[in-house]
């Protein structure tokens, strides 16, 4: 009787474990598709708002994400080691945000995005966003400054001194191997 019971309740442990990862699945799919679908409209509102050149993107490498349920677009600038964070605001509005490994993140301020139909705007709007990147960059304290090229010092290590070379007096004539008999040598 015992073994019985025991075949049952292992098969409904199996019979549990195997509904829980077929609705852990269905929800990760539910919140993909979710996911998928913000960023389709970050990207449709990114598109109506901002006009960046071609240069612009390379420069700024701009990835849409989620950033705690929000999204947001990200220009990873690789020379200052700085994340640009725009996120979407009511009415039309963008918030620019520098993000730096172990500092909280730095407001930039809140900018105006254009409209789709006025093409001027949209580029205006783009303008802003890459001169304020411009201006933080600059201004950074985490920004090296740019150094002087130092003359390095001779230094007496074996390295620095001349060597003199002995040339041979005596030559000899070059061998070729086999392939010396078919040239004649």
């Amino acid at each position: 009787m015992e073994q019985v019971l025991m075949e049952m309740f292992e098969q409904a442990r199996k019979l549990v474990v195997e509904n829980d990862r077929r609705i852990a699945e269905e929800n990760d799919r539910i919140q993909e598709k979710q996911r998928e679908a913000k960023l389709v409209e970050l990207a449709a509102r990114i598109d109506a708002a901002f006009d960046f050149t071609s240069k612009e993107k390379v420069e700024l490498d701009p990835r849409l994400d989620l950033q705690d349920g929000k999204p947001t677009v990200e220009f990873i600038v690789r020379s200052l080691r700085t994340i640009f964070v725009l996120a979407p605001r009511p009415e039309g509005d963008w918030s620019l945000s520098a993000l730096e490994d172990g500092r909280a993140p730095q407001p930039m301020g809140e900018f105006k995005g254009g409209t789709k139909a006025e093409v001027g705007s949209r580029r205006l709007a783009a303008a802003r966003i890459v001169t304020a990147i411009g201006n933080w960059s600059q201004k950074s304290p985490s920004t090296p400054a740019p150094k002087k090229p130092v003359q390095a010092e001779k230094s007496q290590r074996w390295q620095d001194t001349a060597v003199p070379i002995q040339v041979q007096e005596e030559r000899r004539e070059p061998t070729y191997g086999t392939m010396g008999k078919f040239l004649g040598y």
